[in-house]
């Protein structure tokens, strides 16, 4: 079995768990959760003021929403002189998929039946930006990678995951990808689990993320109760893209797991009253002509 070094010491407790995040993974928790359960989407207003309380300001919002037409993320839909986002194809695919794997993370159901999903991939030297894609692609999949051009995964299910990408990145004729459980010959389960996957960063950031919780005070008003549920989120998603979710039986002591009740029990808390406070902002922001049916779809 593995086991994440413990990390004892930390130069700055009050540091946050995780680096900050991007405007880019802001925009993508913000159109996730909230713009995409908005039948008429979010007006500009809207979305400039959540995300200043975000620490993002007017002028980089802008740009980012500019650009997130270009990545087939948000439609802009305009309303005389006003202009309101709504998810477009990609943005939709995106939010479907990280549903989906926040309902696993969240669940945290580790059943395993022992089968691994096994990737060779050789990558030519010349396309650096290739390599790159390929392996983040492969770490949100969950993949290790405890040997040059092999990388591993409990998470057999996501096959489908593993073929588009590497269909994306034109990479099929230097891939082979098989399933099927571990022999008892070279490296047992145990080392190439350790070798695939260095977990110890991580415990550290889950720890000081329990720690933190714990210590911080309970957001009182709506607008605060938004915010914090909206970090709240994001930096689930960002330990989701690290953490591999591996099975108990690879990993039978894991902070992740009691780090797994604890999103659920702050969305559980906070996650009505953001939503309306949300919706509300939206109401407020429209033009008068549109504020009524606005208003009308209230939660």
């Amino acid at each position: 079995m593995t086991h994440a070094r413990r990390v004892d010491t930390v130069a700055d407790p009050a540091a946050p768990p995780l680096a900050p995040p991007s405007a880019r993974s802001l925009l993508l928790t913000v159109a996730g959760e909230l713009v995409s359960e908005e039948p008429g989407g979010a007006w500009t207003n809207a979305l400039l003021r959540v995300f200043a309380t975000l620490g993002v300001e007017d002028h980089a919002c802008r740009q980012l929403l500019a650009r997130s037409t270009r990545s087939g993320w948000l439609s802009r839909v305009r309303d005389g002189r006003a202009v309101r986002w709504i998810l477009d194809t990609r943005g939709r695919a995106l939010v479907d998929e990280g549903l989906r794997r926040s309902a696993a993370f969240l669940a945290d159901d580790r059943d395993w039946d022992g089968r691994w999903l096994v990737l060779h991939v050789n990558v030519p030297q010349d396309r650096r930006t290739t390599r790159k894609r390929l392996y983040g692609g492969l770490n949100w999949l969950g993949f290790g990678n405890p040997t040059a051009g092999v990388w591993i995964t409990p998470h057999t299910e996501r096959v489908d995951g593993l073929t588009r990408l590497i269909s994306e990145l034109g990479l099929e004729q230097t891939s082979l990808a098989m399933i099927g459980h571990a022999v008892d010959l070279g490296v047992p389960e145990a080392e190439l689990v350790a070798r695939a996957w260095d977990l110890t960063e991580l415990d550290a950031a889950y720890r000081r993320f329990l720690e933190q919780d714990a210590a911080r005070p309970e957001p009182e008003t709506p607008d605060e109760i938004l915010t914090a549920y909206l970090e709240l989120l994001n930096l689930q998603q960002r330990f989701m893209r690290r953490d591999p979710q591996l099975p108990a039986a690879l990993q039978p002591e894991w902070v992740g797991r009691a780090a797994a009740q604890r999103f659920r029990d702050r969305r559980a808390q906070w996650s009505a009253a953001a939503h309306l406070r949300f919706h509300e902002i939206v109401v407020e922001s429209a033009p008068p002509s549109s504020r009524d049916s606005l208003d009308s779809n209230s939660h």
